[in-house]
């Protein structure tokens, strides 16, 4: 009994292994469906793999973008800064200019 059952294994294994369990099993005439049926569920994963690697590049881009407007909002706020009067004199007092803020308002000439 043990050896009939080890010779029913190893004899599935040899059918399958051949291909030949379509044709034991009398599914041979449906064996384009079932080609066209992996051949489905290999469409449906390589779109899924796709799908996958583009949501990971805009999760990336996402991450930058927001990188990129702290440093924005970083570089404008150190622009509002140097735009003050006090800012603007003290830094032309330290690099040894003499330009001053003008005593009188400018003077517009007309043709």
């Amino acid at each position: 009994m043990n050896g009939e059952r080890k010779s029913n294994i190893s004899r599935i294994i040899r059918t399958v292994g051949r291909g030949e369990i379509l044709f034991t099993l009398k599914c041979d005439k449906f064996f384009p469906h079932i080609v066209y049926g992996f051949f489905l569920i290999f469409l449906v994963l390589l779109l899924n793999l796709m799908i996958e690697k583009t949501l990971v590049e805009v999760e990336e881009n996402r991450q930058e973008l927001y990188d990129l407007k702290i440093s924005l909002t970083l570089k404008n706020t150190e622009l509002i800064g140097l735009e003050k009067l006090s800012t603007v004199q003290d830094l032309l007092e330290k690099s040894g200019s003499e330009l001053t803020i003008p005593d009188e308002p400018a003077v517009y000439i007309r043709k």
